[in-house]
């Protein structure tokens, strides 16, 4: 699968929508994106996983990374992450616990809305 990065604001939250493999080889982009949102000075962000087909430690230290560099600067970050391999990998190391995480884009928006 094709990696791919598109980026929007959906009612006033920044948007970063990621599909295919989020490995070494396209976080580069996924960050790149990830500074653009917080530019948008949005209060929130909104990562959309869920049509990665594979994450590595270097993505998920990446999702981590910007998650504490937004909430120092007040902006929350909101993972839409439906079940499956990602959510597992998430839970199993336990990120679950530092991300703020929503089963779909429309509960995360809606999440991300209410901050």
């Amino acid at each position: 699968m094709t990696f791919k990065v598109d980026e929007d604001v959906e009612e006033g939250v920044a948007l970063v929508a990621v599909s295919g493999e989020l490995d070494l080889a396209s976080v580069d982009e996924l960050r790149t994106a990830l500074r653009t949102a917080a530019a948008t000075r949005s209060p929130s962000v909104v990562v959309d996983v869920s049509d990665v087909s594979f994450i590595d430690s270097t993505a998920l230290a990446a999702l981590l990374r910007s998650n504490d560099e937004l909430s120092s600067n007040g902006v929350q970050m909101v993972t839409a992450c439906p079940p499956g391999s990602v959510r597992r990998l998430l839970t199993m190391t336990s990120l679950d616990d530092r991300l703020i995480l929503a089963p779909d884009r429309p509960g995360a928006l809606a999440q991300a809305r209410r901050s």
